[in-house]
């Protein structure tokens, strides 16, 4: 099938079935707009209850502060204005004596303030209204007659005020007038503020006022609304929303999804072109090279055996004879082991991409498998001028996979080797804390921008031409590095450099000690292990 009959069948068979659904959509619009009415009249008043149970539970809270301030109120006169004047959230205060009369403010030396408060709240105290009745608390409990306490509400001024009264165990009544601007902070302290735009809630008085909104603007009329109820006489929350909401919009839905998944159809038919053709050919390249490597491994490894032989009859001679030969003949070992390295990269990331690699655990010595790989590059760092320093130790005898740790070095030495070459020295710092070990390898190269510390890890990458130019590589040695650190339970990261100069690769594994055999003493052991780290 042509391409261009693939994309006309999949836009058939993706639209067909959208196109019908959005049909019997439109059919169960109007059933669906008065369900879901009726779920947002739901939904909105179960929010505006838990909204106005917090600012009960707001005022609560104040009252229980008032009663635990109150119970050792003083006496005398100037002592208790001096109480009051250290409570900001009172505006005014009276004390009843015993048999319900005024104690305080006094009948005579007050001030014109005290004078108007006992005006404007006589209707509540005169008759012994305040401590006759058995009041109930916000939370709706009967409170006990020893510890009485109330709150009752009355209109004056610039609207509602609220008087919170206690009976002290004394037989004392003691009623505190909030200040309303406090109250009013208590209360938009116990309603949300988030600034939600698809609804908008309102806070209005007993006169309609508006005391406190939050939520979007220009919304449609009032959807619910929920009277705060006592002491909060006449103070209402209603929730405003969208027109959009209230009234569905099922034309535009229906045109806005038929849109929406064209584009997606036409999208996914383009990704998906694009992306199969993409693997298509990551996978004929990889079983190519793969099919390569193969080949060229055996006939490799002959080449090596044969030239590491001759290299060692060639050694028997005197130099006079041997000097020329030994030196080519190490060429060729070193650019056999180089090519052997760069096929084992290619065989181990071709068979990652089929199954997960096993780990091949033996105890020995970090040192060693370092030492083993340092030895193996030092012909390739001494023709480039690199010279190694080695810093630290890793002498445990620990239980890792010797192959998996070397390659993984390997790999590293050989980025350093060919981006680092310019520094003339690449260091190698061994650090040993059971059971994780560290080796770290640095460089004084060009180092690499902060913006390529990642790419620098992914397979098939080349970075920026004045970082690869003469360098030659398959392009995936820190990919199978970290891939294979992972692997045994570490990690590989590249470390920026405070200077700003080298590059800096970390690289962390697990290495647990050999577990102690049933007849092996600790002492037995340590002195194993000490023997073997001198």
């Amino acid at each position: 099938m042509s391409p261009s009959r693939l994309r006309l069948a999949l836009i058939i068979l993706t639209g067909l079935p959208i196109f019908a659904i959005g049909w019997l959509g439109l059919r169960l619009a109007a059933e669906d707009e008065a369900r879901g009415q009726a779920e947002i009249h739901d939904v909105s008043s179960r929010r505006l209850a838990d909204w106005s149970s917090g600012v009960l539970e707001a005022l609560h809270r104040r009252e229980r502060e008032i009663a635990l301030l109150v119970l050792d109120w003083p006496t005398q006169t100037e002592a208790l204005r001096a109480a009051l004047r250290r409570a900001p959230a009172f505006h005014h205060a009276l004390v009843l004596d015993e048999k319900g009369g005024l104690a305080f403010p006094p009948a005579t030396g007050n001030s014109e303030e005290e004078r108007a408060f006992i005006e404007r709240t006589r209707s509540l105290w005169s008759p012994g209204t305040l401590g006759s009745a058995r009041p109930r608390d916000v939370a709706g409990e009967v409170i006990t007659p020893a510890h009485l306490r109330g709150v009752v509400s009355f209109f004056w001024g610039e609207g509602l005020n609220i008087l919170s009264w206690h009976r002290l165990p004394d037989g004392r009544v003691v009623g505190v007038e909030l200040d309303r601007a406090r109250l009013l902070a208590d209360v938009m302290t116990s309603l949300p503020s988030t600034e939600d735009e698809e609804s908008r809630t309102e806070l209005v008085d007993e006169r309609g006022a508006l005391l406190y909104v939050f939520g979007g603007a220009n919304l449609a009329g009032p959807l619910v609304e929920r009277p705060l109820g006592e002491p909060f006489t006449g103070w209402t929350l209603r929730t405003h929303l969208p027109v959009s909401v209230t009234r569905g919009g099922r034309w535009a839905i229906w045109s806005t999804a038929g849109a929406v998944a064209l584009v997606l159809v036409g999208v996914a038919v383009s990704v998906m072109r694009e992306s199969g053709r993409a693997l298509r050919e990551a996978s004929q390249r990889v079983s190519f090279v793969n099919q390569v490597s193969h080949e060229l491994k055996t006939p490799l490894t002959n080449i090596r055996l044969y030239a590491e032989l001759l290299e060692q009859s060639i050694g028997e001679l005197n130099d006079e004879v041997s000097g020329p030969a030994r030196a080519h003949l190490a060429v060729v070992v070193h650019e056999s082991t180089r090519l052997s390295r760069m096929i084992a990269n290619v065989l181990m990331f071709a068979r990652s991409q089929r199954e997960k690699p096993r780990l091949r655990r033996t105890p020995c010595v970090v040192d060693d498998v370092v030492a083993e790989v340092l030895s193996a590059f030092a012909p390739s760092f001494s023709s480039r001028g690199l010279k190694v320093e080695q810093l630290g130790a890793a002498p445990a005898r620990v239980v890792i996979d010797a192959d998996v740790v070397g390659q993984v070095l390997g790999n590293l030495l050989s980025n350093a080797e060919k981006y680092g070459a310019g520094g003339g020295v690449v260091e190698v710092q061994l650090e040993q804390v059971l059971p994780r070990t560290r080796i770290v390898v640095s460089d004084r190269g060009p180092g690499l921008p902060r913006a390529d510390v990642e790419r620098v890890f992914d397979a098939f990458v080349r970075l920026d031409n004045r970082l690869s130019e003469g360098v030659t590589g398959t392009g995936i040695g820190l990919t199978i590095a970290r891939d294979l650190a992972r692997l045994h339970g570490g990690e590989v990261r590249y470390l920026q450099s405070p200077s700003g100069i080298g590059a800096h690769f970390e690289f962390t594994f697990d290495s647990p000690p050999p577990r102690r055999t049933p007849d092996e003493s600790p002492g037995e052991r340590r002195m194993k292990v000490e023997a073997n780290a001198g």
